[in-house]
């Protein structure tokens, strides 16, 4: 296929695209050559690499606007399609990785003998394998079937998570909790790829919200199904903390299944839309000025999302907002060390599920009422964080209720995090340059993950000052960063505008796509300029949400 970029009409010379400085088989080689309107015109070479959707704009690139019923209409079919299945795929995560804290207080640290060190670098090593697969994952679901290669993965860890079972060593564990962390690095990736692939920019934030708000129900589930198999006798084979790996092993088989079944890779092969319904979806999140996806790896986007300051920026939030992640492998020690017994310790983690699915829902209703406030939101989710580790830090030991309710209020700042990583989905383009910002993205938040256990150390016990302080720490850096970043997206669109001003011209809207059939005729396709993969540096009419 060749791309020749530029505006409809009778216009005797079309605008290009910025010019790109390297020269590999993606990239798009400048010639001169005429095009079936006009010789004058400048057309652009490329033999691969345009969105997957380019087919179905085929005479719909000037469609009149979707009647508003329309929009609703789709939007319907598409939440009762997609968010039962990230919903059920989020929950059963969130019960995967952390099944390791309910194995805790249900004999698997006797079982396999393992000390308080091992048991934290068992929190570590699933993240270990998470950041060695994170980039190979997006190069695999760039170049693969996303759906498909995702319902794999989950296939893998069901097998994993179920070999722990016959594990009674550290090093046996150690090894699957890391093949664990490696199947499981595509999951967050691949879910904000295929949301940004149907829904608007303000959907999105919803619709992740919405899915991360599984967490929280994962913590209920985890409270009740380890209260149940609790009181199992601890001597009984298959002990308890067997039982509770095994039950999410076969969750896990039968999600594995329904993904590669039901989950679509993008628009064009969605089972649950007829033909018009995918046009309508695609003309529908035209605004995103993301396009949808590009099966071709392009090594200038990816040197581009290397030297792009957001990457950084958001590497660094998610380093550092993971450094909190220890509270939720360490939860059932903590509140366990407050003298309660096993039985009460299961269920008194089901109020920081319920804590985690109140925050999210109303950071979401907010969300719709001012679409502009992801970072406002951010930043205002790890206040509560902030008043929890003082709480923590300064209250009585003998005040057990004050102290636990500090808890439940710390599971209050998980929105931060979801509003930067929904954020993180819209603020780049170019589908190369979002999968390796993905990963860069995911990167920082393993590494923030490997390191936050190691600080939960038993000399500090009960009272765990050293690992408050430091959470404390992290909350008012990620909200420092959060604002930086919001200012540097403000700056840049107050940048674009005035560049536009300067220059008294409208931002084309349209690009072209020449398709050599069988029989050596051309077709010439016109499309959208979002659908054309440009990266939101090349697209001036790009503006970052906020």
């Amino acid at each position: 296929m060749s791309a020749a970029v530029g505006a409809p009409g009778t216009e005797s010379v079309v605008p290009t695209l910025p010019q790109r400085k390297d020269t590999s088989a993606s990239s798009i080689d400048e010639k001169h050559s005429p095009s079936a309107d006009d010789s004058s015109v400048e057309v652009h070479k490329e033999d691969e690499g345009v969105d997957v959707v380019v087919g179905l704009l085929d005479g719909h690139a000037e469609d009149a606007a979707m009647d508003p019923e329309v929009r609703a209409r789709i939007r319907r079919k598409l939440d009762w399609n997609l968010l039962p299945l990230l919903f059920i795929l989020y929950t059963l995560q969130f019960l995967d990785k952390n099944s390791i804290g309910a194995g805790s207080i249900l004999g698997i640290l006797t079982d396999a003998k393992l000390t308080a060190n091992q048991y934290n670098n068992l929190g570590s090593a699933f993240y270990i394998g998470y950041i060695i697969f994170v980039y190979p994952h997006a190069w695999m679901m760039q170049r693969f079937p996303i759906a498909k290669y995702i319902s794999i993965n989950i296939f893998l860890w069901s097998v994993f998570i179920g070999l722990q079972c016959t594990c009674k060593s550290y090093g046996g564990l150690f090894a699957l909790r890391f093949l664990l962390g490696a199947s499981e690095g595509c999951i967050t990736s691949g879910i904000m790829t295929i949301i940004s692939m149907f829904y608007t920019r303000v959907e999105i934030s919803q619709r992740l919200g919405w899915t991360f708000q599984c967490n929280g129900i994962a913590q209920i589930l985890s409270s009740f199904l380890a209260y149940g198999v609790a009181h199992i006798d601890m001597q009984a084979h298959p002990r308890p903390w067997q039982w509770f790996f095994i039950i999410i092993t076969l969750l896990s088989l039968g999600v594995s299944i329904l993904y590669f079944w039901r989950m679509p890779d993008n628009p064009t092969n969605a089972i649950f839309l007829t033909e018009e319904d995918k046009v309508n979806v695609v003309q529908r999140i035209k605004a995103n000025q993301n396009g949808i996806e590009t099966k071709v790896w392009k090594r200038y986007q990816f040197i581009e999302a290397l030297k792009d300051p957001k990457t950084w920026m958001f590497f660094l939030f998610a380093a550092v907002a993971d450094l909190q992640g220890g509270l939720g492998i360490e939860y059932a020690i903590i509140i366990k060390g407050y003298g309660f017994n096993t039985l009460q310790t299961t269920l008194l983690n089901i109020p920081s599920g319920a804590a985690m699915i109140i925050s999210i829902t109303l950071a979401t209703i907010a969300l719709k009422k001012f679409p502009n406030a992801r970072t406002i939101l951010a930043a205002m989710g790890f206040v509560p964080g902030v008043i929890g580790c003082f709480l923590l830090m300064y209250l009585p030991w003998n005040n057990k209720a004050g102290l636990l309710t500090s808890i439940y209020i710390i599971q209050f700042g998980g929105v931060g995090f979801i509003m930067m990583l929904s954020l993180c989905a819209i603020v780049f383009s170019g589908h190369t340059k979002k999968m390796t910002v993905n990963a860069i993205f995911l990167v920082g938040y393993a590494l923030g993950q490997i390191l936050c256990t190691q600080f939960w150390k038993v000399q500090y016990r009960p009272r765990n000052m050293v690992p408050w302080t430091i959470q404390l720490c992290t909350y008012v850096f990620d909200i420092c960063i959060i604002l930086v970043i919001r200012f540097y997206l403000v700056r840049e669109n107050k940048r674009r505008d005035a560049e536009k001003a300067a220059s008294g011209k409208e931002y084309e809207e349209f690009g072209y796509i020449e398709h050599t059939r069988e029989d050596g005729s051309v077709q010439k396709i016109k499309v959208p300029i979002q659908f054309m993969d440009i990266t939101d540096w090349e697209n001036k009419a790009f503006r970052y949400a906020l």
